[in-house]
């Protein structure tokens, strides 16, 4: 992975564990950034759903950057559900989750690079 997209992955994920950890807290800024936007104060449904979400994530990240040589399938199933991720921010009601589009797709990319690496 080059430098300026090394950069911009790791950007994205500091950003989706930002407003992650966010929702989990109950906190003010994550409200019209997650879930929708439709929530004041975050359920406890959605803020244990949120805990899984982070787990996810960390892994995520140790995927990209840890030389362990994974199967294709894996990196296969982060980058379409990357892609389920930019769907699902880009028809959001709210203008401010729209913007997770970019951080989605991004990581969407980081590993449909690596899916395709793996093959070659």
């Amino acid at each position: 992975m080059n430098r300026l997209l090394k950069a911009a992955v790791l950007a994205s994920f500091g950003w989706n564990i930002f407003l992650i950890v966010g929702v989990i807290a109950n906190q003010s800024y994550a409200t019209t950034r997650a879930a929708g936007g439709q929530f004041e104060s975050f359920p406890t449904g959605i803020s244990a759903t949120y805990c899984i979400t982070l787990a996810i994530v960390i892994y995520q990240l140790e995927v990209l950057f840890t030389n362990i040589r994974r199967p294709e399938w894996i990196y296969k199933v982060f980058f379409f559900l990357g892609l389920s991720s930019v769907f699902v921010n880009a028809i959001s009601r709210s203008a401010d989750e729209r913007w997770n589009v970019i951080p989605a797709a991004i990581i969407a990319f980081a590993f449909w690079k690596r899916w395709k690496s793996q093959k070659a």
